[in-house]
């Protein structure tokens, strides 16, 4: 892999770890999305649209929390 291609896989990978700790310090999903929302828009982690960001977050809500029930 190129090493652009390694930078942004790492640029992704981080991304999602700081997704799963917004997901986990918030009240509900909503919060989560706007949050990581403006993550992205703030430090241009991922060239996604909202939608992406959503549906990541949609993925990980699902995952982090099926862990508590």
């Amino acid at each position: 892999m190129s090493k652009t291609g390694a930078w942004i896989m790492e640029l992704q990978e981080q991304f999602e770890d700081k997704v799963a700790d917004i997901i986990k310090e918030s009240e509900n999903v909503a919060e989560a999305y706007a949050s990581s929302v403006k993550l992205n828009n703030e430090n241009h982690y991922v060239n996604w649209d909202n939608s992406e960001i959503e549906c990541l977050v949609d993925d990980m809500w699902s995952e982090v929390w099926s862990e508590y029930q």
